[in-house]
């Protein structure tokens, strides 16, 4: 499920809604586990071992993300070492933990290209890139498949991610680059034009 709040009304009342009746459809008050996905370029990647006990929203703070009164900090449980950190509505949050209690657990795009990355036979050095309707999430893999950077940036259309991988690529023009997601097509012609090796996964 994927919601898209409107402007004006209640986050809240519109999130309801549109729950109850997903909800009603997919039988998903039978599940055991429902994971809840954010995409918004103010999330934080942090390794587990360093986020430790702290306190999410002070990570956004550090990293220049602010919360306004009507939002609060999630941290996301780890996977593959990294957890993601980002600001949702208060009351949206709030509404989704009664709704669904234990079963809930937040997660990011990145977590998603993650396991896509581990479940193919690519091998680093390489980038792997999860565009998104609103956000591009960039992840780069060392030779022995390490993780290696993690980032989100806001996206426009293909000029922003050519723009954001030059950037993280540092002229490396024959560096390996895996697109995954439901929307490869649409970038794929213009990346083979800027870097040597680009494939979707």
């Amino acid at each position: 499920m994927e919601a898209y709040f409107a402007p004006g009304g209640s986050r809240r009342e519109q999130m309801t809604a549109a729950f109850d009746a997903f909800a009603e459809k997919s039988g998903i008050d039978t599940y055991d586990r429902v994971r809840l996905f954010a995409d918004t370029a103010d999330t934080v990647f942090v390794p587990d071992a360093v986020v430790g006990d702290a306190v999410p929203a002070e990570w956004l703070a550090r990293m220049g993300v602010h919360l306004s009164p009507d939002m609060k900090a999630v941290r996301t449980e780890a996977y593959g070492g990294v957890c993601a950190l980002f600001p949702v509505d208060a009351g949206v949050a709030s509404w989704l933990a009664d709704r669904l209690g234990h079963r809930a657990a937040w997660y990011s795009p990145l977590h998603e290209s993650m396991a896509a990355f581990r479940r193919t036979e690519a091998s680093g050095d390489c980038f792997v890139v999860y565009p998104t309707q609103e956000n591009v999430y960039i992840s780069r893999y060392g030779t022995a498949g390490e993780l290696s950077l993690a980032e989100v940036y806001p996206l426009h259309g293909a000029a922003d991610m050519v723009y954001y991988l030059s950037e993280l690529a540092a002229g490396e023009r024959n560096i390996s680059l895996y697109i995954y997601g439901d929307r490869p097509v649409r970038y794929t012609d213009t990346l083979k034009r800027y870097f040597g090796r680009v494939a979707a996964i």
